[in-house]
């Protein structure tokens, strides 16, 4: 199983609905999220080695896809109120699948994991899925990844016609377009900023 663990973006990286830049930049952007967090709110205890697991745990994130129908991942323009329904199940799907298929002998990774996988899509203001669940009870790990998906989708999303500039995506963002960030992520992304747009994938690589 830990050989499983250990080579967890190749899941997806071959999936055409999940394309392995995608998986890379959302690790980049969760690294420098985590590392600023870590500079401004120190008792938050963002180690090293915990950044690094939800760096790991990143890369699994949308998993639950796998379980998804294709009908629905590769479908051209807008999803059916079902279809997005359907869409919204990969979160739960994505936890049940890292628990079938097994855990790391690291407890706390597995931790981190599960909550990345289930929450990610969780917003502060209780309005995302799969739980609608507010402000602190979603987990710090999970608020990072969720930010940086978001961030990405709406820069280098498969669709070219819907993409934005990242000043443009930056804006949606903070001002809560897509859910609430939470107050102490806001003030993280604005320091983050200038390191996540200076971002760029090199192939094969984090």
């Amino acid at each position: 199983m830990d050989r499983w663990m250990q080579n967890e973006t190749n899941m997806l990286r071959f999936a055409d609905y999940e394309p392995e830049e995608h998986i890379l930049y959302v690790q980049g952007y969760t690294r420098i999220i985590a590392n600023h967090y870590a500079k401004l709110f120190p008792k938050a205890r963002m180690t090293t080695d915990k950044i690094e697991r939800i760096v790991r745990a990143a890369g699994l994130h949308d998993i639950g896809k796998l379980a998804i129908t294709e009908s629905v991942l590769l479908k051209d323009g807008r999803l059916s109120e079902g279809e997005f329904e359907m869409l919204k199940m990969h979160t739960q799907k994505g936890c049940e699948l890292i628990h079938i298929l097994g855990q790391t002998d690291d407890d706390e990774y597995n931790r981190i994991c599960h909550n990345v996988v289930l929450y990610h899509h969780e917003k502060y203001d209780g309005t995302g899925y799969p739980y609608g669940l507010k402000k602190d009870k979603i987990p710090k790990e999970a608020q990072i990844v969720g930010l940086a998906d978001m961030y990405d989708v709406l820069v280098h999303g498969k669709d070219k016609r819907q993409r934005f500039t990242k000043e443009e995506a930056y804006q949606m963002l903070i001002k809560d377009e897509f859910g609430e960030i939470s107050p102490r992520l806001k003030e993280t992304f604005q320091s983050a900023k200038d390191d996540m747009e200076a971002f760029v994938v090199e192939y094969g690589q984090c």
